[in-house]
């Protein structure tokens, strides 16, 4: 566990500096646009290249230096970075210029997570995976929460160039940080060409369809993550028209998000352990009330432990589980299992963000909230039929 710490540096610096920009742009846009069709027009352009290029994602990290991989994706972060940054020196930050950059941002993103995921399964013992993919989003969540606050108060303290460039230097320092980690069995690009990419995308493909136990946890996940990814997109407005607060307490609400976060990936093996095969249906239940209660939040207070609440179930179910999913996948397929999932993901969110934009602008931001939550009850009721699976089960026991 030598390498941890370059692990736990490498996840807190790149989520401090996605969770800031985040926040930053988000604040920026509303005040630009006073819209938030536009704010779900901007997440969901986001994921929209990942969609295409997830499966070639996949395919990439099966085949190349894994390592090499995660530099290049936190690097672009950092360039796209580096380019808003000029831009705002200059004067000419501009809507298009926020979709570009935030396209960027979030395809590199798309690179990081199979990249790192598969990383660190070279790097440590598979029985070390539970802990070190819980801790590992415990120091993401954690920078993501000290990211959040900061950009939050630096907005309403500091000019639009300095918040940026803390981000910039964050994403930077990351790059720095990965040179450090070394995997004990390295990958080589030793696989590329051996087959055809074509015929790679059609192995992965056929591997998830022989694993249909992987198909039922990535319906879990990707259930997951369209709470996570909306709730934190929608969140600005969600401050500003229906709370009627200031980008400080945005930035609070953000933090709350990530703190409930934080608690969940320090507790990751406990909560399993406790839970067993229930641990979806139990962190899904925990995101269904955090819904209810953001979408129904009579005022601040109610909206943190709404937002809280949201981050703690949301994390549980998409670490936990690929925690599951990494040891229940033949090494030579982590990078497309996780590019599969991740594609289901980000197309949920692609195509549900402008609809929830337009929910919100018609219905208010907290509708944003109640929508979701209907997802959500579909899925409880999809995962207390799949912990009754002999096959679920005994996968959480080993992973507990």
């Amino acid at each position: 566990m030598k390498q941890f710490p370059y692990v736990l540096s490498t996840f807190f610096l790149s989520e401090f500096g996605r969770a800031m920009y985040f926040v930053t742009v988000t604040w920026v846009l509303y005040g630009i646009t006073g819209d938030a069709v536009y704010t779900g027009i901007l997440v969901g352009l986001g994921f929209l290249p990942g969609v295409f290029l997830n499966l070639f994602f996949g395919v990439l990290v099966d085949r190349f230096n894994r390592k090499r991989l995660t530099l290049i994706a936190v690097g672009m972060s950092a360039a796209a970075m580096t380019v808003l940054l000029g831009a705002s020196g200059a004067g000419t930050v501009g809507t298009a210029l926020i979709f570009a950059v935030h396209m960027t941002v979030q395809t590199a993103g798309s690179l990081f997570r199979p990249a790192i995921q598969a990383l660190m399964a070279e790097c440590f013992p598979k029985e070390h995976l539970p802990q070190v993919f819980s801790r590992s989003a415990s120091a993401a969540i954690v920078g993501g929460l000290a990211g959040a606050g900061a950009g939050g108060l630096l907005l309403s303290v500091l000019p639009l160039t300095a918040s940026l460039a803390i981000v910039t230097a964050a994403f930077l320092t990351a790059v720095g940080s990965l040179f450090f980690l070394e995997p004990v069995k390295e990958s080589t690009d030793e696989a590329a060409g051996k087959k055809s990419v074509l015929r790679d995308l059609a192995d992965g493909f056929l591997y998830v369809n022989r694993n249909r136990f992987l198909l039922r946890l990535f319906v879990i996940m990707f259930t997951g993550q369209l709470v996570f990814h909306s709730s934190l997109g929608f969140l600005s407005v969600y401050t500003a028209d229906y709370l009627l607060q200031p980008a400080s307490v945005y930035g609070f609400l953000d933090a709350a998000l990530s703190a409930g976060g934080a608690l969940a990936g320090f507790a990751g093996a406990w909560w399993l352990k406790k839970s067993s095969n229930r641990v979806g249906v139990y962190s899904l239940f925990i995101v269904f009330s955090g819904l209810l209660v953001t979408g129904l939040a009579p005022h601040t207070a109610a909206a943190f432990l709404g937002v809280f609440l949201i981050g703690l179930g949301t994390t549980w179910i998409r670490v936990l589980l690929q925690a599951v999913q990494q040891m229940s996948t033949e090494p030579a397929f982590h990078g497309r299992m996780a590019s599969l999932r991740m594609l289901g993901n980000q197309s949920s969110v692609v195509i549900s963000a402008p609809v929830l934009g337009w929910i919100a602008a018609g219905g208010g931001a907290n509708a944003v909230y109640l929508a979701l939550a209907v997802p959500v009850a579909a899925c409880l009721l999809y995962a207390f039929r799949l912990s009754g699976h002999k096959e679920f089960a005994g996968f959480t026991k080993t992973a507990a």
